[in-house]
């Protein structure tokens, strides 16, 4: 029956396959083979939410059905399950490390997770796996954008020009990353107003009405972009943020944890939250956060200061110095990094008003 109704699938007959692969589990319940295939019928369907249990029921009956995992982050990523996808295509390239469909996908749902520095690695390697694949480049050019590597992000981009909306996009988060906002806005008001539902403009704007303190603005622009990407961590993290700034801190902390089981190792929202709870006088709850989020960004002033507090509040006063010291201690570093960086400035400058020597 297995035979018949991969046949059948190859054929393109579905209802005859999925048949087959239903008659086949009456009698083999526990067929990894045949789980797979069902889940197959219905990823070709298009039927991703059906197709993704099956694959499961699968790889709990057969663990070593490796390929399975792939199957399964493209239906997952479908559905916008990012991180579930990423979980399954780690696994996969355990086995298959040199696979650069899996790290272009894997680099894909991190991009969508809002991890972008995790996604270059992904798709630099899927890259260099196969040079030869160009679908690759856009996601390149706007990955390095969001990572802040300006120069890699334009030269990509200067090999690009058959997709203006594509390009228009990494364009202005090359300039956002430049701090020339005005430029950046201009550029994503652009690529909104001929797509509305391009969600990474959607999502780059409302960012930067944030940064500009438009709350109103970068709320509607935010919420818009997590109704297109619901596995959008930072949109996620940064609308919770203006939530709780605008005194809807009820409507704030559901979208900060979310923003957690969306992204791994995300301090900020752990962060955030401490700073709620702190404020809502509940320093137990708030040192477990600041905690979590010390371990992820050790050298984070703000998060130490609140930590600090929090500490204060339930009179460990040696934890709490601890902190207030690591807090000076990060400041005077910052501070001798700054002077160190203006001598260097000011000695190029000196070595470059010096008169040529003759010959």
């Amino acid at each position: 029956l297995l035979s018949q109704g991969r046949l059948a699938f190859e054929q393109g007959d579905l209802a005859r396959a999925e048949q087959l692969f239903r008659a086949h589990l009456k009698s083999f319940p526990s067929s990894a083979e045949a789980f797979s295939n069902l889940a197959a019928v219905h990823a070709r369907r298009g039927q991703f939410a059906e197709a993704v249990p099956l694959y499961s029921q699968a790889l709990k009956a057969n663990p070593k059905l490796v390929p399975i995992h792939f199957n399964a982050a493209i239906a997952l990523s479908q559905l916008k399950r990012f991180s579930e996808a990423a979980a399954h295509l780690r696994l996969f390239l355990r086995s298959y490390p040199n696979e650069a469909r899996a790290h272009q996908l894997l680099g894909l749902c991190l991009m969508e997770s809002g991890d972008p520095r995790a996604a270059l690695e992904s798709l630099n390697r899927s890259y260099q796996l196969n040079p030869n694949d160009g679908s690759i480049l856009y996601a390149l050019a706007y990955t390095n954008a969001r990572a802040g590597n300006d120069a890699q992000a334009a030269e990509i981009l200067a090999r690009l020009d058959d997709n203006p909306t594509q390009a228009s996009l990494i364009e202005g988060m090359i300039q956002y990353r430049r701090g020339m906002w005005a430029e950046a806005k201009q550029l994503f008001q652009k690529v909104v107003d001929s797509d509305p539902s391009f969600q990474p403009a959607v999502a780059a704007l409302g960012r930067l009405e944030l940064l500009e303190r438009n709350d109103a603005r970068a709320i509607q622009l935010l919420e818009s972009a997590v109704n297109l990407n619901p596995a959008d961590a930072e949109s996620t993290y940064q609308l919770g943020v203006l939530y709780d700034r605008n005194g809807r801190t009820a409507e704030a902390l559901p979208l900060l944890r979310r923003a957690l089981s969306l992204r791994a190792n995300y301090a900020d929202p752990h962060y955030q939250i401490g700073r709620i709870l702190l404020r809502q006088n509940q320093p137990a709850e708030a040192i477990r956060e600041l905690e979590t989020a010390r371990r992820l960004l050790p050298d984070q002033e703000a998060i130490r200061l609140a930590l600090g507090r929090a500490y204060q509040a339930l009179g460990r006063q040696a934890e709490a110095k601890a902190e207030f010291e690591e807090v000076r201690r990060l400041k005077a570093r910052v501070i001798e990094r700054d002077r160190l960086r203006v001598e260097s400035d000011s000695l190029m400058k000196a070595d470059q008003d010096q008169p040529g020597q003759g010959p």
